[in-house]
């Protein structure tokens, strides 16, 4: 349970009840007691009250053993006593240890010992009297030595082990507490199985093959308790796994193939058992495959590598050998290329540092649509539709329309098909950020497991607006799978909401690019109250996961959103093993259920796993210096994430290990400021309704999301002065990130930054592509202007190779925001806006360029 004063949470207790007091200058405050349960739920109750004036403190508590931050063995001998100024005197004395009530006893004075193992501690004693008044004293302790007694001893089962159903545990528990051990009792992953009167247990827990956290506890008749825990697996009967076995093996993949993988394991009796979905997959370089967790491998890149399944402790792995399949062209079926958003595709073999230049290659041709594209252009390689083969570019515009292309060739300039996804009465949302209509804002992502592209469209009728999803199948715009279907999501909470409960509504922005892992389509809202990500089932459209990122706080300031997942338009990252990382923007943070300016770790059905926190986050959110202005990048193969938003600052992050929120940023990998060798960051403050932080930033921001290719990381970013060297930036990966060379010219302001992609033909060839938007559609500096396309030769980086600009013909549309292009097929696809948003109606462009 804890207490939040003015949204800042103050005091927090491990235990479902609470009796505690705080010291509060003279004032009003709005203060809120909230419950944590075991599931992730949470409830609250708020109470407002105005102090007259400062209190003197009730009660006293004088600690005699142990002395403040001194080192002790263990047992722990704590003596102590206490007064108050209540006429009924003290009620009873406790101690906390780490914020978990350890012991309790009647009476004003207390004298006892705690069994602690080695380690610092924060230990808390403290009184309660007989009129609601409560003292403490903090008294801070390092245990130097492993506890003799009293404590709980397990004979059996032995702790890390492989045993057999039913399972034997044998123990037996001691106690400095004079009335001696009550009884004992066994937790099975959290839940109370089984309870036995006395200081012995002897008993057998029948469980399913597993892994197991079981705890052997004791209580005391003088309210102490100690527990050792037992990390188990659990095999069938008395048979024991001896191997696991992974098929086909080995495997052959083309470029944007799968195939699914069986692993088997094998017991000691001669039996086996299909454990494709139990086991935990992974690859050994997901640059040139990936594999889910229910072990469907797919062909990345041209290459080799290795996946493994691993169960239960054993493990076995199959070769995979990924190709170009003979006729075949490179698809790239959701944003930045792949689910690491590496932004690379390392099977182009047209467009090379010596074929792109402006005498050889320009723009081939531009398709215009009927609203503008603010999402990344999808392609799908060698598909039959309209009763021939084609390259198809996929695109869907803010006019709630969706439109597939010949990649290739213009033709007539008309589309293979066209679908609206507006119903009778609909019209886009004409009162929304993005002028003059929203409909489509997100980059959408195709499974070409079954055909299908999936969508995210906003529309509003008479009866009001909503968000739907809906899934086409790619051949002919169609709907599929009983679609469209209404996106609708509800937590318990406060902030915004009615009845204690918050709902997604459509003040929020779908700008995230669209996820499909572990068979689901992950979507992220940012812009509003609050932040969401929700999951749905890609074939049954039915939703399987929802996180909201800050249900009971709000934000403040004049942009009062808490923990918006928008992340530059990039999309949520997924991992080998199926985990979803997001990145989240301003507004509280309390690390329980206010999530804001964090990196996020999720299960494939989101629950949180893991997360990231920047020390000076009071900071970011109080000067709108969201963390989630810029997108994720997973380093392929190395298990690492790099982000970075509006202060300019670079996080990488271990995935295994997040590192959550530590002072110096501790639990990174390594944080590193963009240019500090061109433009040192300076000191900086911010005052809010919750106080006045500072920390350093920097005089550029990061909009975009880094690629990555041959060993380099490299990442673009926007600068705030006109002065400061802006452009794209490379980093050297070995572990950790080394600043390097970087492109001039250099971006304009107001640009919001750009996100590069590249092509080569495996580890040679490469070519770095950018989009500079200049001043973009609804640029705060103005404008608009044209983009420019510009190539950079990615092996003797940053020489020039090509920009748009040179020759009249080859100028794109207007920029548009946090647009990338996309490279496949010896084509560059870009999206643009053809008209100004003063022109009626106005139209998107998509413009092709290619080898003349």
């Amino acid at each position: 349970m804890g207490i939040y004063v003015n949204n800042q949470l103050k005091y927090v207790v491990n235990a479902a009840s609470m009796d505690t007091w705080l010291t509060l200058a003279a004032g009003s405050y709005y203060t809120v007691v909230e419950e944590w349960d075991h599931c992730g739920g949470a409830t609250t109750q708020a109470v407002n009250i105005t102090v007259s004036s400062t209190p003197t403190s009730p009660s006293g508590v004088t600690v005699t053993s142990p002395a403040p931050n001194s080192t002790v063995t263990s047992p722990v001998a704590y003596r102590a006593s206490a007064t108050t100024t209540c006429s009924g005197g003290v009620a009873s004395m406790g101690i906390y240890v780490n914020n978990q009530l350890e012991y309790v006893v009647d009476g004003s004075t207390l004298n006892t010992s705690l069994a602690l193992a080695p380690g610092q501690y924060n230990t808390v004693v403290q009184d309660w009297d007989n009129c609601g008044g409560a003292g403490k004293t903090s008294v801070p302790i390092t245990v130097a030595s492993a506890p003799t007694s009293p404590g709980v001893v397990v004979t059996s089962p032995a702790n890390n082990s492989t045993v057999s159903s039913p399972v034997t545990y044998t123990a037996s528990a001691t106690t400095s507490c004079a009335k001696g051990v009550a009884s004992m009792g066994i937790y099975v992953n959290n839940v109370l199985k089984y309870v036995q009167n006395g200081s012995s247990l002897s008993t057998a827990l029948t469980l399913a093959p597993g892994s197991y956290y079981t705890v052997v506890q004791d209580w005391d008749n003088c309210g102490g308790s100690l527990k050792t825990p037992i990390n188990i697996t659990v095999t069938s009967g008395s048979k024991t796994l001896s191997s696991v076995s992974v098929s086909p093996n080995p495997v052959s993949l083309s470029v944007g193939g799968s195939q699914q993988l069986t692993a088997t394991a094998h017991y000691s009796d001669g039996s086996t058992t299909n454990v494709t979905t139990s086991a935990t997959w992974s690859v050994a370089n997901s640059s040139v495959a990936t594999v889910n967790s229910s072990g469907v491998a797919s062909g990345v890149a041209a290459g080799s590598t290795s996946i493994t399944a691993a169960y239960s402790g054993a493990s076995a792995s199959t070769a995979v050998n990924v190709g170009v399949a003979s006729g075949a062209g490179v698809s790239v079926t959701t944003w930045h290329f792949d689910n690491n958003r590496s932004g690379l595709n390392p099977n182009e073999t047209s467009l090379t540092p010596t074929t792109v230049n402006a005498k050889s290659f320009g723009k081939l041709f531009s398709y215009l649509v009927d609203g503008y594209v603010y999402g990344e252009p999808l392609l799908v390689s060698n598909l039959s539709i309209n009763g021939g083969t084609h390259n198809v570019v996929y695109v869907a515009t803010e006019n709630d329309s969706v439109y597939a292309f010949d990649a290739d060739s213009y033709g007539s300039g008309a589309p293979l098909w066209k679908t609206g996804l507006l119903r009778s009465g609909e019209t886009p949302v004409t009162t929304a950020p993005i002028k003059p209509v929203q409909g489509v804002t997100s980059t959408p992502v195709i499974d070409r497991s079954t055909n299908t592209i999936y969508v995210v469209s906003e529309q509003t009728s008479s009866s009001g607006a909503t968000f739907r999803l809906n899934a086409l199948d790619i051949t002919t715009g169609a709907q599929k799978f009983g679609g469209p279907v209404t996106l609708q999501a509800s937590v318990p909470g406060t902030n915004g909401g009615s009845n204690g409960v918050v709902s997604l509504n459509t003040s929020c922005m779908q700008r995230a690019a669209l996820l499909l892992a572990n068979g689901n389509v992950y979507i992220g809202f940012g812009g509003c109250a609050t932040g969401w990500l929700l999951a749905y089932n890609a074939q049954t459209l039915a939703q399987v996961g929802v996180f909201n990122a800050s249900p009971n706080l709000a934000g403040t300031g004049t942009y009062a959103s808490a923990g918006g997942i928008w992340m530059g338009s990039a999309g949520p990252v997924a991992d080998s093993a199926g985990n979803i990382y997001v990145v989240t923007g301003n507004g509280p943070w309390d690390g329980k259920t206010a999530w804001s300016d964090s990196v996020l770790k999720f299960s494939p059905s989101l629950q949180l796993e893991d997360s990231f926190t920047p020390q000076d986050y009071g900071f970011l959110g109080c000067d709108d210096e969201d963390l989630a202005a810029g997108g994720l990048m997973m380093i392929p193969g190395s298990g690492k994430v790099v982000t970075g938003g509006k202060s300019g600052k670079l996080y990488l992050l271990n995935t295994g290990s997040l590192g959550k929120e530590q002072a110096n940023d501790a639990g990174a990998a390594q944080t590193l400021w963009y240019e500090s060798d061109l433009s040192a960051p300076y000191p900086a403050s911010c005052t809010n309704a919750y106080g006045t932080y500072s920390t350093d930033i920097s005089s550029y921001e990061i909009f975009g999301t880094a690629a990555y290719y041959n060993g380099y990381a490299y990442l673009g970013i926007t600068p705030t002065t006109s002065t400061t060297t802006a452009g794209i930036r490379q980093f050297a990966y070995n572990g950790a990130l080394t600043p390097g060379a970087y492109t001039s010219p250099n971006v304009q302001m107001n640009t919001r930054g750009t996100t590069p992609f590249i092509s080569s033909n495996g580890s040679s060839g490469g070519v770095l592509w950018m989009i500079d938007t200049g001043l973009p559609l609804q640029s705060s500096g103005g404008g608009p202007t044209a983009a420019t396309l510009r190539a950079y030769d990615a092996d003797a980086f940053p020489n020039a190779l090509y920009n748009s600009s040179t020759n009249s013909a080859d100028v794109p549309g207007y920029g548009i925001k946090f647009t990338s292009p996309v490279v496949a097929n010896g084509k560059v696809y870009i999206s643009t806006g053809h008209d100004a948003v003063t022109t009626t109606n106005p139209r998107g462009e998509i413009d092709v360029y290619g080898l003349k």
